[in-house]
């Protein structure tokens, strides 16, 4: 199929459905200023060489401490970010301080870390508190592999490598292009990061191919379903009481697979704390012809209802630096 072909939308089940929603390159529109694709990494590169290394050289701890002023460097000096994090912490708390936006910041940074420590297995560090996990087993002993939905919530290292730990793999679905620097750090202190990472290309829907086969081998494909591309398919959804567009390509995805789908989130309470949830999303998705697009909606709906559950439970946890909302201002 030529990059840029329109896929049938009268033929919404099977392989074709699966192209479908992998295909980015459907049509051009609008893009909105602050896309999270536009939204460049922030902060020095050496800063982020130099924290790895002394994460791996002297552990978690020191490498912490050095985080605070990287976490104020980012704060003061991305605007953007700063809007952002006041309107999700307003919507949760009521208000948004200063200090209260730098440790949002903050958190993120320590985040960001803790992935280096999750991806290279060491779990001596962390205290993690499972929720759920009798979904994700019971997903994996029924062989039919499973599609996992998150969010740029907490950390999903933590739930990936605590799967992995319990021999159940899990492969990651993403795009990187706005955090090229720190997949590069990751990559070379935690070369595992590669290993299970499956990179989305607008250019090539091969990815999806790849997809398919591992649901086949009964193993779990996780991707992260709150950030929209510029030109896929989207729904208005209300999330935290504000309106929002969230990407429907994950549920036609899960239709195409026939697969269950489980929601999962790895939150992150200071120093060492995760909380792992993991829970029933559908055990397949339905989406008739008729009516095909409100049926994405209400499975979009479905979803934010949950983020908006967990980002209560934790708002310095959300890590969408950039203007997410969809109704036209700042709160």
């Amino acid at each position: 199929m030529p990059a840029g072909e329109v896929v049938d939308a009268a033929a919404p089940t099977g392989f074709a459905l699966l192209i479908e929603t992998a295909t980015v390159r459907v049509r051009m529109v609008t893009r909105r200023k602050h896309d999270w694709i536009d939204v460049a990494e922030r902060g020095s590169m050496a800063g982020l060489w130099f924290v790895a290394g002394l994460a791996t050289l002297l552990g978690r701890r020191p490498a912490r401490a050095f985080l605070r002023p990287l976490a104020l460097y980012y704060a003061v000096s991305h605007r953007g970010a700063r809007r952002a994090s006041r309107d999700v912490l307003t919507l949760v708390n009521g208000r948004a301080t200063p200090i209260m936006q730098y440790r949002h910041m903050l958190r993120f940074s320590q985040c960001s870390l803790d992935r280096l420590f999750f991806l290279r297995g060491a779990w001596q560090a962390f205290e993690i508190h499972e929720h759920g996990e009798e979904h994700l087993r019971h997903a994996v002993d029924q062989g039919r592999g499973a599609l996992l939905l998150g969010a740029h919530l907490g950390c999903y290292e933590a739930m990936q490598r605590l799967a992995e730990a319990r021999g159940v793999r899990v492969n990651v679905v993403g795009d990187f292009r706005n955090a090229r620097g720190i997949s590069t750090v990751l990559e070379r202190f935690a070369p595992a990061f590669r290993a299970r990472l499956v990179e989305l290309d607008p250019d090539d829907v091969s990815f999806v191919l790849r997809i398919r086969e591992m649901i086949e081998r009964g193993e779990l494909v996780a991707l992260l379903a709150d950030r929209v591309y510029p030109d896929g398919r989207t729904a208005e959804v209300e999330l935290l009481g504000r309106k929002a567009r969230l990407p429907t390509g994950p549920y036609a995805l899960a239709a195409a697979l026939g697969c269950p789908v489980l929601l999962t989130f790895a939150l992150h309470r200071p120093p060492n704390r995760y909380d792992v949830y993991c829970e029933p999303f559908s055990d397949r998705v339905e989406i008739p012809r008729r009516g095909r697009d409100a049926a994405l909606a209400r499975h979009a709906q479905r979803f934010a209802d949950r983020v908006s559950h967990y980002c209560r439970i934790a708002p310095d946890n959300w890590f969408n630096f950039y203007d997410f909302w969809d109704d036209g201002g700042s709160v």
